[in-house]
C-alpha cells in the first residue's frame, strides 16, 4: 500500500502523544486550564489514531490476509472512536442531553461498535478466542447504556461529568492496549522464550491488564465523584 509506512509512523506518533497526554491530564486539577488543554491534545491524538487505523486495518484484511487481526483492529477502532466522541460531546452538550443523542455522531459512534461487537462475539465462539469474547462485552455494554440513555435520558444531574471521565477511561484502555500489546511485543516475546511464565498469561496480560485497571479506577472515580454529595451539588 503506497504511503503505508508513513501512515504507521503517524499512527505510532499519535499513540505516543495520546499516552503522554492521558497521564499528564490525569494528574492535573480537574477543570483547570492545563487539564482542559491536555485533554484536547489527548482527544485530537486519539482522533488521529482512529483515522490512521483505517488503512492499517485494510492492510491486514486485504494485503496480509489476516482477517481475524483486521476484525479485532476494526472493533478496537470502533470502541476507541466511540469513547473519544462521547468524551468530547459530554463536555460540549453537558446542558442538553437531547442535543447529544440527536447528533449524527451519536449513531456513527453507536452502531458500528455494536455491529462489530456482535461479529466479534460470533468469531470468538467459532474460533474459541477468549480475547474476542472478553473484549466484545465492552462494546455491547456501552451500546446498551447508550440506547438506554437515548430512550430515558440521564438519571443524574451530573451525568455529563460522569460520562466524560468514563469515556476517557474507555479511550485509555485502547491507548494502553496498543502500547502494551504492540509497542512492548518484543518484551512479551522475550518472556515467552526465556521464562517459565505461562504463554496464555503472557498473551492475555497486555489486553486484560488495561481493562482491569480501568475498571478499578472507574469504581474509585465513581465513589469519589459520583456520590450523592456531588450529584446534589450539580443540581
Amino acid at each position: 500500500m503506497p504511503g503505508y509506512s508513513l501512515i504507521v509512523a503517524l499512527h505510532v506518533l499519535a499513540g505516543v502523544v495520546a499516552l503522554v497526554g492521558f497521564w499528564s491530564a490525569a494528574f492535573m486539577k480537574k477543570g483547570s486550564p492545563r487539564h482542559r488543554l491536555l485533554g484536547k491534545v489527548y482527544l485530537v491524538a486519539m482522533a488521529v489514531i482512529v483515522v490512521t487505523a483505517l488503512p492499517i486495518t485494510a492492510q491486514f484484511a486485504f494485503f496480509r490476509q489476516q482477517p481475524l487481526s483486521a476484525l479485532f483492529l476494526a472493533y478496537l477502532m470502533a470502541i476507541t472512536g466511540n469513547a473519544t466522541w462521547l468524551a468530547w460531546r459530554a463536555v460540549t452538550d453537558k446542558r442538553d442531553w437531547k442535543q447529544l443523542v440527536s447528533r449524527p455522531g451519536w449513531h456513527l459512534a453507536l452502531w458500528p461498535m455494536v455491529i462489530l461487537a456482535l461479529v466479534v462475539v460470533g468469531t470468538g465462539i467459532q474460533h474459541r478466542q477468549p480475547l474476542f469474547l472478553g473484549f466484545s462485552s465492552i462494546g455491547l455494554w456501552v451500546g446498551w447504556r447508550m440506547l438506554k440513555f437515548a430512550r430515558r435520558g440521564p438519571s443524574r444531574p451530573d451525568w455529563a461529568f460522569r460520562q466524560h471521565y468514563q469515556s476517557i477511561l474507555g479511550a485509555g484502555i485502547a491507548t494502553h492496549v496498543a502500547f502494551l500489546g504492540i509497542g512492548m511485543r518484543p518484551v512479551w516475546q522475550w518472556l515467552h522464550s526465556h521464562t517459565t511464565v505461562p504463554a496464555l498469561l503472557i498473551e492475555l496480560f497486555p489486553w486484560a491488564a488495561p481493562l482491569l485497571v480501568a475498571v478499578l479506577v472507574g469504581v474509585y472515580l465513581d465513589r469519589k465523584y459520583g456520590g450523592r454529595r456531588v450529584a446534589k451539588a450539580a443540581q
